[in-house]
């Protein structure tokens, strides 16, 4: 009997994972559409999904297929959306994609209260983040030594810098973003980036409570319509 049981949970936290990463290849999938639909293939948009999408391993013909479809129709348009949330004094910004605002505030909105939190008002809690972009580069593909690197990103704008695992990381303020962006292009640096908000200063609660905000974080990503989401949680 508790072979049985010992399998059967083995195949529900599989099938747990299968979810998850279905959900994941969806969103991503979603991004390509939508950078598709806004500007064609042509744009960095485009290009930072596509590599979103080969770093989780998505299949080249499925990849292809979603381009395909983009470029044949061009009627739901997908927006941007950005909410904000509050659980057990923790700020929460949850980046979205939809094409029915109503839906997707109707559903974060629901998980807020449910969870022990609650939706707030737009730019109530945006002052607790500071935009930033952050570039993410192999190591290995940086033609110079660390230390020039280094001393030529600080003249890019570069705000922090870190190496981790052999992949280089940069912050850098949202102001300085398409500069540093364009200086890596000229320099044929590979990257990959994306705009995080990252959180001016973090807070600690109790464990308990902190479980409870990861749960709700956890029940958050599985809507469809969730992108990226940031917190001040420690």
């Amino acid at each position: 009997m508790s072979g049985h049981s010992r399998w059967s949970n083995i195949q529900h936290r599989k099938s747990n994972q299968d979810f998850k990463k279905s959900k994941k290849f969806s969103k991503i999938i979603k991004e390509i559409s939508i950078a598709v639909k806004e500007s064609g293939t042509n744009n960095s948009r485009f290009r930072n999904a596509i590599l979103n999408a080969k770093s989780v391993n998505i299949p080249k013909n499925t990849i292809e297929k979603a381009i395909k479809k983009a470029l044949q129709i061009k009627t739901d348009n997908f927006k941007d959306l950005n909410l904000e949330g509050l659980i057990h004094g923790i700020s929460i910004i949850i980046e979205c994609m939809t094409n029915k605002n109503i839906r997707t505030i109707s559903n974060i909105r629901t998980l807020l209260n449910k969870n022990g939190g609650r939706l707030c008002h737009n730019g109530e809690l945006t002052h607790f983040f500071k935009k930033m972009g952050v570039f993410y580069i192999k190591k290995k593909d940086i033609h110079s030594s660390i230390e020039d690197f280094e001393l030529m990103i600080i003249d890019f704008g570069a705000q922090d810098f870190k190496i981790n695992h052999g992949m280089i990381y940069l912050y850098i303020d949202f102001e300085s973003f398409r500069s540093m962006k364009n200086n890596l292009e000229k320099l044929k640096i590979l990257h990959e980036y994306k705009v995080e908000h990252i959180p001016k200063q973090i807070k600690s609660i109790s464990e308990e409570k902190r479980k409870k905000v990861l749960n709700l974080i956890d029940k958050l990503y599985l809507d469809e319509d969730v992108k990226n989401i940031y917190s001040n949680l420690l």
